[in-house]
């Protein structure tokens, strides 16, 4: 199934690596058809811990992204692309936080890019576990979708900055931040964050209002189906709910809108606990709506 090549050479303690994949449907189970890598990042075997006769697209297949040195440093690049082939359901996530260190070398970032396409009667759940971003850290955070017509998306970006339980606060450092969901290669959703230390972004309230954590839940179904609308509607209305209650989110800020066939949901808050805990309900709410399935959580969270 994998292909390694050549190790990319280390320079600076710089550790670049690629990964490319490809899910496929094969007599109704999604399988890793193509996986490619260098460097140290990898794709655990699958998992199929799911029912094979809940819903009707093929059985979804749980992969965990891996990448062992556990964080990056200055001059680290990681490029991550992947292709969900039609028919085929994906579920990615990762087994631990990703962490971005303090940056040792001026001007040399730590690069992060994720691209993945999803073709028609495709669904993938792009779930990793937060991303801590250190203090002095310069981080360049990247990822895109690209939907066809009858693609389906649910995914989640939970970022956390500093480590308040350890007394650091992300008072320096940089942060770039791209999000961006396309179908048919028209943007359905763009957003580009960028933080200094503590400027005024960080601290304003049209901006993170001076909280050390933030999530945005995502989630496309099919255009022009009204089905994955009404179930988009439904979970969004679910999400209004919990936040005009007050929130139990630890306690957290949280807002939920459906606009143009994208469910967008925030949350801002001082734990990424919280921000977990939101996600999951979200994540939980939608999911048998939208997939005909019930949220089968992937073993590694439980470990």
């Amino acid at each position: 199934m994998a292909e390694p090549k050549a190790a990319l050479t280390i320079s600076g303690g710089a550790w670049p690596a690629e990964l490319d994949f490809v899910l496929s449907a094969q007599q109704r189970r999604t399988v890793l058809s193509r996986l490619r890598f260098r460097g140290p990042l990898r794709i655990q075997r699958p998992f199929y811990p799911e029912n094979r006769t809940e819903g009707s697209l093929a059985l979804p297949c749980h992969c965990y992204l891996l990448h062992p040195p556990g964080g990056l440093v200055s001059g680290d690049r990681l490029q991550i692309r992947g292709q969900v082939e039609r028919g085929a359901h994906g579920l990615i996530t990762t087994p631990a936080a990703a962490k971005v260190y303090r940056a040792a070398l001026k001007g040399n970032p730590q690069y992060q890019s994720v691209k993945v396409r999803v073709e028609d009667d495709g669904v993938l759940e792009w779930l990793p576990q937060e991303t801590i971003v250190f203090k002095n850290a310069d981080a360049r955070l990247e990822t895109s979708f690209s939907l066809n017509r009858h693609s389906r998306l649910i995914g989640w970006d939970i970022l956390c900055l500093g480590r308040p339980a350890a007394g650091e606060v992300f008072s320096a450092g940089r942060i770039r931040q791209g999000l961006r969901i396309c179908r048919r290669e028209n943007p359905l959703f763009n957003e580009l964050l960028r933080l200094e230390g503590e400027n005024e972004l960080r601290l304003c309230r049209p901006g993170l209002q001076g909280q050390t954590v933030s999530a945005t839940f995502f989630a496309c179904g099919r255009e022009g189906d009204k089905e994955d609308e009404q179930a988009l509607r439904r979970a969004c209305a679910s999400l209004q709910d919990i936040s005009e209650s007050g929130g139990e989110f630890r306690p957290g800020l949280t807002a939920a809108t459906f606009r143009a066939g994208l469910l967008l949901a925030r949350y801002l808050g001082a734990h990424a606990s919280g921000a977990r805990d939101f996600c999951l309900t979200a994540w939980r709410l939608l999911r048998p709506l939208l997939l005909g399935r019930a949220a089968c959580e992937p073993r590694i969270w439980r470990t």
